[in-house]
């Protein structure tokens, strides 16, 4: 053997022991970047998946609720006096529209004291009329769900 490579010369670090640790730390060093860079790629990855997922989400949310004002309205805030029959403890009901695209949602009392009544002497009919166009939800309603006062 040469003396040139028994007695380390030819080596950076001056002997084989030192070389490997060297070349151990940097593979090490090269595990520890690579390592990081995956975890930014699958951070970075997450990010985007969290953003179409959200922004699907509120698509989805918009379509339904654009849906739900085409095709369904909200008769709400029934006057007592009204409560009578079919609707007798219901405080509000949600139907499905005869038309497309009108108001989604009705406020009974309301509309009754626009009409220039009181709440407590209008009849159905005088409802009906006060709605107008839209008297449908409140003389033939389609409902497809309730909400009721709870029995005292």
């Amino acid at each position: 053997m040469s003396p040139s490579m028994t007695d380390g010369a030819g080596r950076p670090d001056g002997s084989r022991r030192a070389h490997q640790r060297a070349l151990t730390r940097a593979r090490q060093r090269r595990l520890r970047r690579r390592r990081a860079r995956l975890r930014r790629i699958r951070m970075l990855r997450a990010v985007r998946s969290l953003r179409f997922w959200s922004r699907s989400a509120l698509g989805l949310a918009a379509l339904m609720a654009m849906a739900f004002w085409a095709r369904f309205a909200v008769v709400f805030d029934i006057p007592p006096s009204l409560q009578t029959g079919p609707l007798s403890r219901v405080r509000a009901y949600v139907v499905v529209k005869p038309w497309w695209f009108g108001p989604p949602a009705f406020d009974i009392a309301q509309t009754v004291r626009e009409d220039g009544g009181s709440t407590t002497v209008q009849s159905f009919t005088r409802v009906a009329d006060a709605l107008g166009p839209y008297q449908d939800v409140w003389t033939d309603p389609n409902i497809l769900w309730v909400w009721r006062t709870p029995l005292p």
